[in-house]
């Protein structure tokens, strides 16, 4: 996997989480952060700090963002088709 392809997100206690740009990109504010025009250093350099936030909060965060990567649409269809039965 190539570093343009990976987001560093930095918990309070300096825990370094390396995950898939795509996995972080289900939080709409970290796509913001790295989407958006200008010249942040979020955007620059890939690297998301979260002063506020646990290492072990934040590893459940990545978790979900795996998850829901993996299975959000399959659950969202799935009930979506449920709602006509």
């Amino acid at each position: 996997m190539k570093k343009e392809d990976t987001v560093k997100l930095i918990s309070a206690e300096g825990f370094e989480f390396v995950i898939d740009k795509n996995a972080a990109m289900v939080s709409q504010t970290i796509r913001n952060m790295l989407t958006s025009p200008g010249s942040f250093s979020e955007t620059q350099h890939g690297v998301v700090r979260f002063p506020e936030i646990s290492t072990p909060i934040l590893e459940k965060i990545c978790q979900y963002f795996y998850w829901s990567l993996q299975f959000a649409r399959f659950f969202f269809f799935f009930f979506k088709l449920s709602f006509f039965f």
